[in-house]
């Protein structure tokens, strides 16, 4: 992945960066440690991510999310009592 620079070098390391300089280092980190890592640690990283965001869901919410995005029918599937039993990442 190549990065991209949009940083004023005209200005030394220790000035402020702008918003948007700051934005571009981020994606360029951002692209650094994404090309540093395998398929199963990304993969192990979108896990944990999501299981992060949804620690505060309560029921009612998680069942919300899935049918509004999945529909019902996955949200049966999901729930049925085999693939609860199921830990971490496929």
């Amino acid at each position: 992945m190549a990065f991209h620079s949009v940083f004023d070098h005209t200005n030394s390391m220790t000035d402020k960066m702008t918003e948007s300089d700051l934005f571009s280092l981020k994606e360029n980190y951002v692209n650094l440690i994404i090309d540093g890592m395998d398929m199963d640690s990304l993969v192990q990283y979108a896990f944990d991510q999501l299981i992060e965001y949804f620690k505060d869901f309560d029921e009612d919410e998680l069942k919300a999310e899935i049918a509004d995005l999945y529909g019902d029918d996955v949200l049966s599937d999901l729930t049925a009592t085999e693939l609860l039993t199921s830990k971490g990442p496929l």
